[in-house]
């Protein structure tokens, strides 16, 4: 076995060793042959053409600046820490490494693809400014052709300088002195050994070296071309102990700043969908437009730029922010913005409880698990060991709408545990939220997730709440150009259905309550509709959060506000007092105030699968039971509810019985006359006594139910009387419905029913309302 191991190596390297030969010797002969490629002066002086994005309303939302570095004014430190990095060997070839080509051969004939590639510094020039960024045969042959000649009719100094004035660096920072002005807002004269290392680390690849997004990986790339310097004796040791202590501090330009994030995730979404690496991207030429809303984006970088909703911690510290707004039809993302270095495009963070409506609330409307009525037992409760707790004590029994409103924590892990977690989750994949086999337990009701969500996943779940149940994932760019202005992508327009109109519906039914009686009711002073959500990540034993999080959306648009600790120090953590309901909710209510302050948007319309019933309120209250109230219910004890079509409670009432028969009955006791009769609550009686036609009522009850018994003790001996009793409908007072934002409709559907109530005095006097039921008149003569 081993000997047959021994002849498959002898023959790889065999093989790899002929393949580099006939390498080399065909790139020779290649040259030799190729003369009509020339060398173009004007395009080594700038980058390939640099690739555009633009708004929504086809401006250019980072405009390309060219700014040029004398290589004399740069430290020798500067350039040496490119040499070291990127070509050792840079002032000893001839524009060629063939060991480095040797090498990379052999490992991309082991890879079985272009894995690996061997580019001097003169090579990469050449492939930044004349040529484009596909990996075939034949474009890496041009390259060597134009390579050599570069090498003959350029000193190194000046291939160099070139090479530092077109290079990438991410950030849209294209040449060195770019770069150190976006990066530490400074000459690229002025860097110090670690800043120049750093710069020098970024431009293997752009996007995972960053510093602006990948702090720690731009850290450690720095540290290891530090090591090369050292090695390569371009510092000494104690250079190198200072720089490599050097705390990297950036001070990014400010148009960068304020753009940065909508342009990274553009940038972001770009490579993958062109499947390029953001060096490629960004030297490709190409044009990029997007859904950014210049009025939108500028409204809400205001908003986070106002220093009253970063509030200190007891350390002296501020959150990290971060926000964006959706077209809800569309799902473009409209504006896109942070107060934060990190890379909050892609952070994941957990969502508290502003996972419970797409995770808990929607799947078990969806299911027929729940109504908006339903009631749950908000108590202390022991899940099999698992024993959370609410924010405020327990409540006893709730509706999903109080649940929602308060937050609640118990009634939402019952109504997960009721649906089924699995059932739950594959739910929420429909909006593209993200778990892992870990998070098959009840804690998710809570946004305890493994993965998290980044901001672009949680607001997108809201969408089909405005959305009539439809869903599309939220996206930077509407369509793609490239350097020639041809369309090669254009985002698809076409949503999916994840959930019904009615879900929908009445999700937003009751995330409006959110908004009028919950977390979210800063914004209820808004003078349009809107439904909300909070969500804030406490720290468990301590008044302490890690994040607060609002999402609140219009018909039109769907925005989401976040604050938070990004650092992991428990320096940066939140205040009590910064929580999803304060901070977080009075950004969304200053940009929507600004974007609103011209034209409202529409009121959410009722779908055609919701129809309202009247819901006796005292099985609600008493019996904790949904039943339909009956005809006989009076309208105080009654409250109208929307339900999905195919979930209509069919029990009805029985709390309610309307009267046809009223019989009186009397005996004597002890020379006292005693009247007994049924009664209902559903009406009010009124016992009359007639003698010697006067007519005079003598007892009223309310509010009972059941045989009532009365003896008149006021009768005298030796006297006729007669007995009646009238059964009068209770008084009926206009109800609002309870815990449901829906005042309007409730006038629609509902009626008022007034019923005059007056006393008899005289059996002459007749009773003007026929809903009044009289009972038999009872004749009684009383002997002493």
């Amino acid at each position: 076995m081993k000997t047959f191991k021994k002849i498959i190596k002898t023959s790889l390297i065999v093989v790899s060793f002929l393949l580099i030969c006939l390498t080399l010797i065909g790139s020779g002969y290649y040259i030799f042959l190729n003369t009509s490629l020339n060398l173009n002066t004007n395009l080594l002086q700038t980058s390939a053409t640099p690739t555009s994005v633009y708004n929504a309303q086809n401006e250019e939302i980072l405009p390309y600046t060219s700014s040029k570095v004398n290589f004399s004014s740069l430290k020798p430190y500067t350039i040496n820490a490119f040499i070291s990095i990127e070509d050792k060997n840079f002032y000893k070839h001839h524009g060629l490494n063939y060991r480095r080509i040797a090498k990379a051969v052999v490992n991309n004939i082991k890879a079985k693809d272009f894995v690996e590639g061997a580019s001097t510094i003169s090579q990469q020039l050449i492939k930044n400014t004349h040529l484009n960024h596909e990996k075939t045969i034949k474009r890496k042959l041009d390259e060597l052709v134009l390579t050599q000649k570069l090498e003959k009719q350029y000193t190194k100094n000046e291939i160099l300088e070139n090479y530092l004035n077109v290079i990438y660096f991410g950030n849209n920072s294209y040449g060195l002195e770019q770069a150190s002005f976006n990066y530490f807002n400074k000459s690229a004269s002025n860097l110090t050994i670690s800043e120049s290392a750093l710069l020098a680390g970024i431009i293997k690849s752009p996007k995972k070296y960053s510093p602006l997004l990948n702090y720690e990986n731009a850290k450690n790339r720095r540290n290891l071309v530090l090591n090369e310097m050292l090695k390569d004796k371009y510092i000494s040791q104690e250079e190198y102990n200072v720089a490599i202590n050097e705390k990297v501090v950036l001070s990014p330009k400010n148009i960068a700043k304020e753009q940065k994030h909508y342009f990274n995730g553009t940038i972001d979404e770009a490579c993958k969908i062109l499947s390029l690496s953001e060096k490629d991207l960004m030297q490709g030429g190409y044009s990029i437009f997007t859904y950014q809303d210049n009025f939108k984006q500028k409204t809400l970088l205001k908003a986070l730029e106002n220093e009253n909703y970063y509030s200190k911690n007891q350390f002296g510290n501020k959150p990290d922010g971060a926000a964006l707004i959706l077209d809800n039809k569309t799902g473009g993302i409209s504006a896109f913005g942070g107060k934060s270095d990190y890379n909050i495009v892609n952070m994941r963070r957990s969502p508290g409880s502003a996972i419970k409506p797409i995770l808990v609330f929607a799947p078990a409307l969806e299911y027929g698990t729940i109504n908006t009525l339903t009631p749950i037992l908000d108590e202390k409760t022991d899940f099999g060991g698992y024993s959370p707790q609410n924010v405020g004590g327990y409540h006893g029994y709730v509706s999903p709408q109080q649940a929602i409103e308060k937050s609640l924590n118990i009634p939402a892990i019952k109504i997960l545990k009721s649906v089924g977690t699995k059932e739950s989750i594959n739910f929420a994949k429909r909006v593209n939220l993200q778990f892992d086999e870990n998070d098959n337990n009840l804690s998710i009701a809570l946004g305890c997730m493994n993965k998290g969500v980044n901001p672009l996943e949680l607001a997108g779940a809201y969408l089909p709440f405005a959305n009539d149940g439809e869903y599309i994932a939220p996206h930077f760019i509407r369509k793609i150009c490239n350097h020639n202005g041809k369309v090669i992508y254009t985002a698809p327009q076409q949503s999916t259905k994840v959930m019904s109109s009615a879900t929908a519906y009445l999700m937003t039914e009751m995330l409006k309550g959110g908004v009028k009686n919950g977390t979210s009711r800063i914004l209820n002073s808004l003078p349009f509709e809107v439904a909300g959500k909070t969500g804030t990540v406490g720290i468990k034993n301590t008044n302490l959060n890690t994040d607060a999080w609002s999402v609140a959306y219009t018909t039109d648009s769907t925005m989401l506000s976040w604050l938070g600790n990004s650092t992991g120090n428990r320096e940066y953590n939140l205040e009590g007092n910064n929580n999803g309901g304060t901070f977080a909710t009075r950004i969304i209510k200053e940009t929507f105030e600004n974007i609103y302050q011209n034209t409202a948007p529409c009121k959410f319309a009722q779908p055609q699968d919701i129809v309202f019933k009247e819901i006796d309120i005292t099985s609600l209250k008493n019996n904790h039971t949904i039943e339909l109230a009956n005809s006989s219910t009076p309208e105080k004890d009654k409250i109208l509810a929307p339900f999905n079509i195919k979930f209509i409670p069919i029990t009805e009432s029985k709390n309610y019985q309307k009267i046809n028969n009223l019989i009186l009955n009397c005996t004597i006791k002890n020379n006292i006359p005693t009247l007994s009769f049924n009664t209902n609550k559903l009406y009010n009686y009124e016992i009359y006594r007639v003698q010697e036609e006067q007519t005079k009522c003598i007892k009223t009850i309310n509010n009972y139910s059941g045989l009532f018994e009365y003896a008149d003790t006021s009768t005298r001996p030796n006297n006729f009387y007669s007995y009646y009793v009238l059964a009068v409908p209770t008084n009926i007072e206009e109800t609002k419905p309870l815990n449901l934002s829906n005042e309007k409709k409730y006038d629609v559907f509902t009626k008022t029913l007034n019923f005059t109530r007056s006393k008899i005095f005289n059996t002459k006097q007749q009773k003007n309302n026929d809903t009044t039921i009289k009972s038999n008149i009872v004749k009684i003569f009383t002997k002493s």
